[in-house]
């Protein structure tokens, strides 16, 4: 059970960490490449180092996840351009509502997952909850683009085909211990961190990344790394299905995630947001009684 606290409380904290960028004048391109160093090197260190390197790269879904480390870091970017113009409440349900894209996918071509009528009023109401909270403006006192409703629509789909990867292949013939699990989640940060270091690396004038940008990437690499460590610990929880699991980390993250924005930041969200994450808490209910 405490996996599981430690998981929500993690990936709520990226979240909220993204919504102090701007307060502690963080360069956000720089903290997020620095967070992916961060977050591969403990990855690798946990996972056995070299002799795990060379494990994975053996692995079916080794070249698969050097490619989602691209998405990676696109990804993290929007979610942080996001949480700063929209806030956090709307980032949180982009990101957390995704799961129902790989619950649908798996719904067409698992036989044995049957779509009942529960789970087509869950799935129905988080696509409702999405669009509705992308409509919303939690941070009137900052300025935005007339594009930015498009932020929270794009996160919502690109983190749904991520989770759709880490859901195809979270099974004991893919990941057979914790070590691979490990390896399994590093694989993308390095790749997000490879590929980051290089683009800044060909900017032109680009300057050093700052003491805060340092602190901010190595608090977000830590935070970031913690909520992978402990969501594969909260899998192994005994006598809870990862079907009832899933979607009730993701309904902690949303509400602790926007409760928290609104103690610490301030945050007012909007009355449509506030309908969106009603919605939203509603469709991950249904999915956890379906």
């Amino acid at each position: 059970m405490l996996n599981i606290i430690f998981c929500i409380l993690c990936t709520g904290g990226v979240f909220l960490t993204f919504r102090a960028f701007e307060q502690w004048g963080v360069n956000r391109y720089y903290a997020i490449v620095i967070n992916y160093g961060v977050a591969s090197t403990l990855g690798w260190t946990l996972s056995g180092g070299l002799p795990m390197m060379k494990t994975a790269s053996d692995m079916p879904w080794f070249y698969l996840t050097m490619a989602m480390g691209l998405g990676f870091l696109f990804l993290f970017n929007l979610m942080a351009k996001c949480t700063a113009e929209l806030g956090v409440a709307v980032s949180s349900i982009a990101s957390k509502l995704s799961l129902v894209i790989p619950v649908a996918i798996f719904l067409i071509i698992d036989p044995t997952d049957i779509l009942t009528t529960k789970k087509l009023i869950a799935l129905s109401l988080a696509l409702v909850a999405i669009l509705i909270s992308s409509l919303g403006d939690d941070s009137k006192h900052h300025s935005h683009s007339k594009w930015a409703f498009l932020l929270p629509i794009i996160i919502f789909v690109g983190s749904g085909a991520i989770d759709l990867v880490f859901a195809w292949f979270s099974n004991p013939i893919h990941i057979p211990t914790t070590e691979h699990a490990m390896a399994f989640t590093s694989v993308p940060f390095t790749t997000a961190f490879v590929v980051g270091s290089v683009i800044v690396l060909f900017k032109k004038n680009t300057s050093l990344p700052s003491r805060n940008d340092l602190l901010a990437g190595l608090l977000l690499g830590v935070i970031n790394f913690g909520s992978l460590f402990f969501l594969i610990g909260a899998y192994s929880t005994p006598g809870i299905d990862k079907s009832v699991l899933i979607p009730g980390v993701n309904l902690g993250v949303v509400i602790f995630s926007t409760l928290a924005a609104v103690a610490i930041y301030k945050d007012r969200p909007s009355k449509i947001t506030w309908s969106g994450l009603a919605i939203g808490c509603m469709s991950i209910a249904i999915l956890m009684l379906s």
